[in-house]
């Protein structure tokens, strides 16, 4: 026999890397255009937080309609297609699939700007979501192609990192845009000088995409894909067999990371008006705030937790990673009751400080609880449907609830703030205790994985 005679079918044992992969300066050009889309996607998804004022005096909509803006409108598309465009990504050219969704996504904010009516706003915000949608499932399966196996985890990490910290960094930059245009010198350019500051604004973030996509057209190519693996995907009706027949774990999991990215989400689309509109602060001032305590909360509070649950699984608790999530959700259940409460803009910026550092990490474990407990042929499914309940629930539901508990509330616009702490104190602990009823379940299936 040959020495590849015990390889898998369709596969060999050393494919040729000139096939396969592209050299390492265009390699690592690719990964920076792809981190590059993914912070201006969450620059572009941010912005309305920022907006919320001008939004609601030129269109004449209330809170509730700026949260379904931000949230409901962008959510649903946002999570029920990424299954179908993972599987897109999976057959099809993903760098034509990454530009089409850029060009989209940045085409939508851009005509955000000449949106003359709230109900073209919201049908911009939906192919906002669409585009949006194709990014990462495609940037993760160019990467997987980028480099070889030994290599991938690096190009991996860096994307989410400009993920993780992008999506707090994006409030730096939305900031440092609305400064420079309240300043009044983007009004100066002919043609510009009769638009309202929330159109130059959308106008200056949606650009940036498009040029970057021309940039990414004329200088990257499609990776070669590795070769096929053997064995075929699961049946859909086995695979949702699977799921139900371990429903409590699933639930448990599942529906605890959507409760509390409900209440990252929440803060994520009010945090800067409450401080606009509690400690009079600028908008500029309250985005860059915000940003600047979430970039390394978040990045700390993921390390953090995982950390402890690496800890306590190597002193014998195999449910450390559930105990770690549930200490997580408990601590960030505390803080966010506790800031918007503050007597002070120093002390609410530090409750969501340590808010955002808890619930990063607690949503940094539900992802890496996958990874433990689903086998590798639907693995992929099933961060596809924990991001599909987290979006769903998170996006969807967090912001415009909020505003409809300030709505209920007698103390018109100053509302704000003790909304979002009701919306945590409700939701935190339910959150809690859907995690903390998974446990048995995710012991069980530890020791009985089918591989």
């Amino acid at each position: 026999m040959n020495a590849t005679s015990n390889a898998a079918p369709g596969a060999s044992a050393q494919p040729p890397k000139s096939r396969l992969r592209q050299s390492p300066f265009r390699a690592w050009w690719t990964v920076g255009l792809l981190c590059a889309f993914y912070i201006v996607s969450y620059v572009d998804r941010i912005i309305p937080s920022l907006l919320v004022a001008p939004l609601k005096q030129d269109f004449d909509v209330t809170d509730v309609e700026i949260g379904l803006l931000f949230g409901g409108a962008f959510a649903i598309f946002y999570g029920v297609l990424g299954l179908p465009l993972a599987r897109i990504a999976d057959v099809y050219n993903r760098k034509y699939l990454v530009l089409g969704g850029v060009l989209l996504w940045s085409l939508c904010t851009t005509l955000s700007g000449a949106a003359t009516a709230y109900g073209i706003l919201v049908s911009l915000r939906i192919g906002l979501a669409i585009g949006e949608a194709a990014l990462s499932p495609s940037a993760y399966s160019m990467i997987g192609d980028l480099y070889p196996p030994e290599r991938r985890s690096l190009p991996a990490a860096i994307y989410a990192t400009a993920g993780s910290m992008g999506g707090y960094g994006a409030y730096i930059v939305g900031a440092a845009v609305i400064s420079i245009v309240s300043a009044g010198g983007v009004a100066q350019i002919p043609l510009l000088a009769d638009l309202h500051l929330w159109q130059l604004v959308f106008f200056t973030v949606g650009i940036p995409g498009l040029l970057l996509g021309l940039v990414f057209l004329a200088t990257t190519k499609e990776p070669a894909r590795a070769a096929a693996q053997t064995d075929s995907a699961p049946p859909v009706k086995q695979v949702a067999g699977y799921f139900a027949r371990r429903y409590r774990l699933f639930i448990g999991l599942f529906l605890g990371a959507g409760g509390v990215n409900l209440i990252v989400f929440a803060y994520g689309a009010w945090a800067p008006e409450f401080f606009r509109r509690t400690y009079d602060w600028t908008i500029g001032q309250s985005g860059f705030a915000f940003g600047a305590i979430g970039v390394p909360a978040s990045a700390v509070g993921t390390l953090a937790f995982t950390l402890l649950s690496e800890h306590l699984r190597k002193r014998g608790r195999q449910d450390g990673l559930v105990i770690a999530a549930l200490t997580a959700s408990l601590i960030g259940c505390a803080a966010a009751v506790a800031a918007p409460l503050a007597p002070s803009a120093a002390g609410a910026l530090a409750g969501l400080a340590i808010m955002i550092f808890a619930l990063s990490g607690c949503s940094n474990l539900a992802v890496v609880s996958v990874q433990h407990i689903v086998p590798g042929r639907i693995r992929a499914t099933a961060i596809a449907l924990l991001f599909m309940c987290t979006t769903m629930v998170g996006l969807g539901l967090g912001p415009p609830v909020a505003a409809l508990i300030a709505a209920a509330l007698p103390t018109g616009g100053a509302a704000l703030g003790p909304a979002l702490s009701l919306l945590a104190a409700i939701t935190l602990p339910v959150s809690a205790g859907l995690i903390l009823w998974s446990r048995p379940a995710f012991i069980r299936q530890l020791t009985n994985l089918d591989t």
